[in-house]
């Protein structure tokens, strides 16, 4: 999905895994909303249940964030003493 994309609370959207070359790799990626309005990474593994039938495995994580993309914390002591200057 395009980055500035948001998806609306309690929807996603998956795709195929273009880049899987390996088992432990998810067969599907994606993005979406918590009911509660948080962004989560989705992945998906198809798979079978104990009695055969299809099934697709998801795991839900925080999103990935690039080392030195970090966005500041907002708690920053500098940024508390300027509240008291």
């Amino acid at each position: 999905m395009a980055e500035n994309y948001k998806h609306e609370n309690g929807k996603a959207t998956i795709f195929k895994n273009k880049y899987k070359d390996s088992e432990n790799k998810p067969d599907f990626k994606g993005s979406g909303t918590t009911m509660d309005g948080k962004e989560v990474e989705i992945a998906g593994w198809l798979g079978k249940t104990q009695a055969g039938d299809p099934k697709i495995s998801l795991k839900m994580s925080e999103p990935y964030v690039k080392p030195g993309d970090a966005k500041p914390s907002g708690n920053n002591s500098s940024d508390m003493d300027d509240l008291f200057n």
